[in-house]
């Protein structure tokens, strides 16, 4: 391998910020460790390429859409224009000329990741999800290493690729929290950056059932643009000190503040539960691809960080139920946290960028 402050790396990611924000950590410890130039091929979308932009990373774009449950006419036009995205990227790549490519999952990553393989510059990939999605399934055959953030992911790929490194995601989610005054006892609920109508919906049913608790209980609510001011109006009738907004780039801190969190199941929010040591009720997001959320999920049940209800049993009746149950059960709460803590992964970016490294150097 050349010289590490020229080391190029083209990270592939895009489509939804579950596939980028862990390149986005990926790319950050390699310009850490090894002063790495680091350019993202992804899918040319304002609030991808503006996230992008406020890292300082450089980005290039790929055309690429998805094939999974898309309609069958759709899913035609997707396929006849694999060819050309292919083509695109490659061209992408022969410029950039890149030491190594690592597909992050997500459609975007799949024209880049063939043409790494067409162009022989080394593949690696990172899975997410319990449940691989299509991409890494076929670009798994093509890639020399497979990094996965739950370990029976691993048994979805070509015997020996897979490594089971963890979800890396912001360093922040690992500085320890200050202590926690044991009232107000504060819920924080997210459903991701677009926010979930239906737990939002299910929370705001809840309320009246908690009437009498409200110089007791605490809410943080990141409820997505549509449902803020129906959210925040309801928090106001009912009387309980709330914060509520669309979203919020201050993750670490609000996760540090709360008690319990109620939210979805995705990879990176639960890699973060457990960096941040906090129990949570998940609810999985009932369409994700191949109900790949619930899979999260239960990994965390199984290892007693967190407890679960199904998308159609959550209800009004069933928030206010758990938040009683955890508000006067304090050792169970610290039960779940504390295994929570031990599922965190620190080192997965590091070990990433370090199993990417030795690929470099044994091409």
């Amino acid at each position: 391998m050349r010289d590490p402050r020229e080391l190029r790396v083209v990270i592939a990611a895009g489509g939804t910020g579950g596939h980028l924000f862990p390149g986005i950590a990926v790319a950050r410890e390699f310009v850490a460790r090894h002063q790495a130039a680091v350019t993202f091929l992804t899918t040319p979308k304002a609030v991808t390429t503006q996230i992008l932009e406020g890292y300082g990373f450089a980005w290039e774009a790929v055309s690429a859409r998805a094939l999974k449950g898309e309609g069958l006419l759709s899913r035609g036009r997707t396929l006849l224009g694999v060819p050309g995205a292919v083509l695109s990227a490659r061209a992408r790549l022969k410029k950039l000329n890149p030491h190594l490519v690592l597909g992050m999952g997500g459609h975007a990553s799949g024209p880049a990741g063939v043409a790494a393989w067409l162009l022989g510059i080394p593949l690696a990939l990172h899975e997410q999800n319990a449940i691989p999605g299509a991409t890494n399934r076929y670009l798994s055959r093509l890639a020399a290493k497979i990094f996965v953030s739950f370990p029976a992911s691993q048994d979805f790929f070509p015997r020996g690729r897979g490594i089971w490194t963890g979800n890396p995601i912001r360093p922040e989610f690992f500085e320890p929290a200050p202590p926690r005054a044991d009232s107000p006892f504060t819920v924080m609920i997210t459903g991701g950056s677009q926010g979930a109508h239906d737990l939002n919906m299910a929370v705001l049913a809840g309320l009246p059932l908690l009437a009498g608790l409200e110089d007791r209980l605490a809410f943080l609510h990141l409820t997505g643009d549509t449902d803020r001011e129906a959210v925040a109006a309801e928090y106001r009738e009912h009387g309980f000190t709330n914060e509520v907004a669309a979203f919020s780039q201050e993750m670490p801190a609000l996760m540090r503040r709360a008690h319990l969190l109620v939210c979805r199941a995705g990879a990176s929010t639960l890699a973060e539960l457990a960096a941040a040591g906090r129990a949570a009720i998940l609810v999985p997001y009932p369409f994700a691809a191949n109900n790949h959320q619930e899979f999260n999920a239960r990994f965390l049940v199984a290892a007693g960080a967190a407890e679960i209800i199904l998308n159609k049993d959550f209800t009004g009746e069933a928030f206010a139920g758990k938040i009683n149950q955890f508000r006067t059960a304090p050792e169970h709460l610290a039960n779940l946290e504390a295994a929570s803590r031990q599922l965190a992964k620190p080192e997965a970016a590091r070990e990433i960028v370090e199993g990417c490294v030795e690929l470099i150097r044994a091409g």
